[in-house]
């Protein structure tokens, strides 16, 4: 996948070597459920742990994005360190991509904002946990990628009570972010 672009011993992350890190993403992307879940917790761990955004992260999102570019299907595991991803701040870190230096979060979100429309579209409510992973996941993106609410929309009335409250929080949130912006 993306991994090769990466010099993974210069990525900063929490307590191990980043370049620990590609086996946790192919067990996060391709794993079992459980197997997933336990890649999920070392990962954000690793790069987004309790709101502090590591340079690692933005190779995690490489990775699951091309994982997705590739035609693979998020489980609610990746979906959710996306969302993690989204959620850490740390103010100035910065990561070489290439031959230039970039914001890391800037860069991750743009990765992200990438991938939204292969994630709606394979989004499915009779798979509610990855559903509502990725309802979760795109109130914060809606500002930047239009679809966001209509896929909401067209979910909004889902005869599944447990779906359709997911859809009216996201939605609610979604349209906030669309009216006062997203919070960098």
């Amino acid at each position: 996948m993306m991994t090769q672009m990466w010099d993974w011993s210069s990525l900063q992350t929490l307590s191990q070597p980043a370049s620990e890190l590609p086996p946790y993403l192919e067990r996060l992307v391709t794993g079992t459920p459980r197997e997933s879940r336990g890649a999920r917790s070392v990962l954000y761990c690793e790069v987004a742990n309790q709101g502090q955004l590591y340079t690692a992260a933005a190779a995690c999102v490489d990775f699951i994005a091309g994982h997705v570019r590739a035609g693979g299907r998020l489980n609610s595991a990746a979906v959710r360190i996306l969302e993690e991803i989204l959620d850490a701040r740390t103010p100035g870190l910065t990561v070489e991509v290439g031959e230039r230096t970039v914001d890391t979060a800037a860069y991750c979100r743009a990765r992200i904002l990438d991938v939204v429309p292969d994630i709606l579209h394979t989004a499915d409510p009779a798979d509610l946990g990855r559903f509502g992973a990725v309802c979760f996941l795109v109130p914060q993106l809606a500002d930047s990628a239009p679809q966001i609410i209509d896929f909401l929309h067209r979910h909004a009335t889902h005869p599944v009570s447990a779906v359709r409250t997911l859809v009216l929080e996201a939605l609610e949130e979604a349209e906030e972010v669309v009216r006062d912006g997203h919070n960098p």
